[in-house]
């Protein structure tokens, strides 16, 4: 019921808005259910409603800008192996929570969100600074600019 029309929301802001600012405002609303989350933890008080749902809204967010995002964001030669890459890496970290949710191995819900916003505060801080907008570009110009990278360094 939230999942679904996220999708929708996140493909309005990455072809409307901006692909780079799109994709680090979903990643912003996870740090938001994160830290949420790592507040309820501490005061044992709440409800888990709103956490639980900017969590969803956002990891569902990311997972449907990134591909794109990635996609748009390196030459043809090295396009498809990058965006594997993503898909990889965002499937393989949902299967390792599983793993470690039926192994057994289950830290609090506290230390749980503290480990995850960690590497999602520096995922934000690298594609607010480094991310490109690629919304109205040509693909083609990217392999514009990485020739003349190699021609400069040759």
């Amino acid at each position: 019921m939230i999942a679904f029309p996220t999708v929708f929301v996140a493909a309005l802001l990455y072809s409307r808005w901006s692909t780079k600012w799109a994709l680090a405002t979903m990643i912003a609303v996870t740090l938001a259910g994160l830290l949420l989350v790592l507040r309820l933890e501490a005061t044992g008080t709440g409800s888990p409603v709103l956490p639980v749902a900017l969590l969803i809204v956002g990891t569902n967010g990311i997972i449907a800008t990134v591909l794109p995002y990635t996609a748009e964001s390196f030459p043809l030669a090295v396009r498809g192996r990058a965006t594997g890459w993503v898909a990889a890496c965002t499937k393989g970290g949902g299967l390792v929570a599983q793993g470690l949710t039926i192994s057994g191995i289950m830290l609090s819900i506290g230390v749980s969100s503290l480990l995850v916003m960690i590497p999602t505060a520096i995922s934000f801080g690298l594609v607010a600074w480094f991310g490109r907008e690629t919304r109205g570009r040509d693909l083609r110009d990217l392999d514009v600019d990485t020739g003349q990278i190699e021609q400069a360094s040759a």
